[in-house]
């Protein structure tokens, strides 16, 4: 009985040696981000780009606010005054509004029992006359930027002449990037929110009236975002218009030749860009739409993810942890009327979701003489945040 009592023993102390040392391992490899660092990595990644007129971030996680940064200017007078940087700072959000409207497309898909492979045909105005072809494009194929549609200009005019002719990309090419394909929701919206709605009024004004129609529709679109996207997270009037507390866009570097760029009303050019928006706000709404489902649908956030609906597939890199899933923003002004060149004013942005619940929003308001690959910094100043 002592012998057997001693054989268990030893067992269990085996048991527990190696229960021990597996837990020991384990702890070993749990790695923690530090999200102090990644905000150093942050400005070290950006102040290495250029030499930028200002810039803001917001890090969040688990859905709060976890640290920010803001340095340089936003407006500069020509008197010599100059307004800092910091995260209520506004500035015009540019391609990042594609995110914003996918967010409002699926809210109307669900309330309209349609999926992303229907198609677009029975939400466009008739006035459109719009093409079979363009008719038969699927909310995914806009989504995704794979509807054979190459128009960057977003006005009214530009946005009938397309529907009307052929597809200038017959095979539909996957990821042949168009402002258009978000631009076109600008004039959905108001058909998805409420068709009855939006067919009397297109036949109340029209023919008579189209500019003024196409005021009603862009407003309709705005009225949406507001009622639906923005006010359910807390964020106050939002919209495609800028203010006086607006960034202005400078070239690279400051001086007496610098750049200087201020921004327009975008309202009847919206849908694919436009949206003025702080940091800070940009900041709120991508924390809500990674953390809860307040404004999309457990179902509807996945299905966004997997297509990369309203996300661009070359900001949303693969990381050690994961997905991450990103949408960058850039604006540019032709300054010397030479096209857009080295020396012009311009701005850019970028969102991000990482697996591991933090999130990023960045603004710069200036450019040098390429574009900053915003997701490639952010992803190496995340990577390298993680610590054992």
């Amino acid at each position: 009985m002592k012998h057997a009592l001693q054989v268990i023993s030893l067992l269990l102390f085996g048991i527990l040696s190696i229960t021990s040392c597996q837990k020991e391992k384990l702890a070993a490899n749990i790695r923690t981000f530090n999200v102090d660092k990644f905000r150093e990595n942050l400005k070290t990644q950006i102040n290495a780009s250029g030499t930028p007129e200002g810039y803001s971030f917001v890090i969040t996680k688990d859905g709060l606010v976890a640290d920010s940064f803001s340095t340089g200017n936003a407006r500069k007078s020509s008197a010599g005054g100059s307004t800092p940087w910091n995260t209520d700072q506004e500035i015009n959000v540019a391609s990042v509004t594609k995110t914003l409207t996918a967010v409002a497309v699926f809210q109307l898909m669900t309330k309209n029992d349609l999926k992303p492979i229907d198609k677009i045909g029975p939400w466009l105005p008739a006035y459109f006359n719009a093409t079979q072809t363009i008719q038969n494009l699927s909310f995914e194929e806009l989504l995704t930027h794979s509807s054979g549609i190459t128009e960057s200009s977003t006005s009214f005019d530009s946005m009938i002449a397309v529907v009307r002719r052929p597809l200038a990309d017959p095979a539909k090419t996957k990821g042949n990037y168009a402002n258009l394909n978000f631009a076109l929701f600008r004039a959905m919206i108001p058909y998805l929110r409420d068709k009855g709605a939006a067919v009397q009024q297109e036949s109340n004004m029209l023919p008579g009236n189209p500019s003024g129609f196409q005021t009603w529709l862009s407003n309709a679109y705005v009225g949406y975002m507001q009622s639906n996207v923005f006010t359910p997270i807390g964020i106050g009037v939002t919209n495609c218009k800028p203010s006086s507390n607006t960034a202005q866009a400078f070239s690279e570097p400051s001086g007496p030749t610098q750049a200087v760029a201020n921004l327009a009303d975008w309202t009847e050019i919206s849908g694919g860009g436009g949206y003025f928006m702080s940091v800070l706000e940009m900041a709120r709404f991508n924390a809500y739409l990674a953390n809860t489902y307040s404004i999309l649908s457990k179902e509807n956030r996945a299905l966004m993810d997997s297509k990369f609906m309203g996300w661009d597939p070359e900001d949303s890199r693969m990381t050690s942890a994961g997905r991450s899933y990103g949408k960058d923003g850039a604006l540019r002004w032709d300054n010397d009327g030479n096209g857009l060149d080295p020396g012009d004013a311009g701005l850019q942005t970028l969102i991000v979701k990482y697996p591991n619940k933090v999130e990023l929003a960045i603004a710069i308001n200036s450019v040098n003489s390429s574009w900053r690959s915003l997701a490639g910094m952010a992803q190496t100043a995340y990577e390298a945040s993680w610590e054992k």
